[in-house]
């Protein structure tokens, strides 16, 4: 998302600090709050994942995500271990604006407005950017890569990942690709299950899998695209995420490892089908890794091509 921001953290007088407080009407994000945030996500496209559907409501009760939207802009407010934060507002208000109706709204609350910008302080063009107190976050910086890595890992770089997949493409020849939808939600959250027998890596895992099964209980409550991989009848993987402008954010991604090359085989599968249906897509989010040192090593072994970094500033 490219963004120039201007901003004077001037104080607001009492009347301008009431007045835009109750001009931004907090709602929880969930399934009914899906076809608002589509309809101006859609608008205002990004390729951050934080300004996906997936991104705001699968997260939204690990983050206790809400979000307003006013004069066409829209405002996300959560909660994290040091308290209330905000995305950087995305619509119509020019972020100089944007940035000062979040100030006065925390004004009166007596809290920091903390914002989470994407890419670094100076490339926005704050005017001021020592005076907002950027911090790097590490732990949510998103892996961008380009799509067309992803549907037969060609070149010397993939050669690993495109051994995988050849491997898988051999000995599992007679494996089926089938769209997700909500006819395969019982059989999808029972591989869940079985899954998370195998893998315990902290709370943000247990959330993000707990959120998955939900999402797959409604699966066409959300506006979503994904498949899944059987072998012998058997579902040994699947994957989703949404289209966002240019970029694909893929939002799942679990396989049984028991078959060599099956995670290959999903991307390349997913990425083909995404290509077919919507050829203007260039790039595959493949988020963040929430500070794990495998995922971290996983990530970069398929050699993105950019990175969403994040700052946090101190409005």
């Amino acid at each position: 998302m490219e963004t120039t921001l201007t901003y004077n953290p001037a104080t607001p007088s009492p009347s301008t600090s009431t007045r835009y407080q109750t001009r931004l009407h907090f709602k929880k994000a969930d399934r009914d709050s899906i076809g608002v945030l589509t309809d101006f996500l859609s608008r205002y496209p990004s390729r951050s994942s934080d300004f996906s559907v997936g991104g705001i409501v699968i997260w939204a009760d690990y983050f206790n995500y809400e979000y307003a939207i006013y004069e066409d802009t829209l405002y996300i407010k959560g909660n994290d271990e040091h308290g209330i934060f905000f995305h950087l507002p995305i619509g119509a208000t020019v972020p100089s604006k944007a940035l000062s109706v979040i100030h006065e709204y925390c004004l009166p609350l007596g809290i920091a407005a903390r914002i989470i910008v994407p890419d670094e302080c100076d490339a926005l063009g704050i005017d001021d950017c020592e005076a907002l107190h950027p911090s790097y976050m590490p732990d949510w910086r998103e892996y961008v890569y380009g799509i067309n890595q992803f549907t037969h890992f060609s070149g010397k770089k993939m050669q690993q990942k495109r051994n995988h997949l050849n491997y898988f493409l051999k000995n599992y020849a007679d494996f089926q690709v089938e769209m997700i939808d909500d006819s395969k939600a019982g059989e999808l959250i029972e591989f869940n299950d079985r899954f998370n027998l195998y893998h315990k890596e902290g709370n943000s895992f247990d959330y993000e899998s707990h959120a998955t099964a939900e999402v797959l209980r409604h699966y066409s409550a959300f506006p979503f695209f994904g498949i899944l991989i059987r072998y012998n009848g058997e579902v040994i993987g699947y994957t989703f995420g949404e289209l966002v402008g240019d970029t694909f954010s893929v939002h799942a991604e679990k396989g049984n490892i028991d078959y060599r090359g099956v995670y290959q085989a999903l991307s390349s599968q997913l990425s083909q089908r995404i290509l077919e249906s919507n050829p203007e897509v260039k790039f595959l989010n493949r988020e963040d890794d929430m500070g794990n040192d495998y995922l971290r090593q996983s990530k970069m072994s398929y050699h993105p091509v950019k990175f969403i970094a994040k700052w946090e500033i101190s409005a």
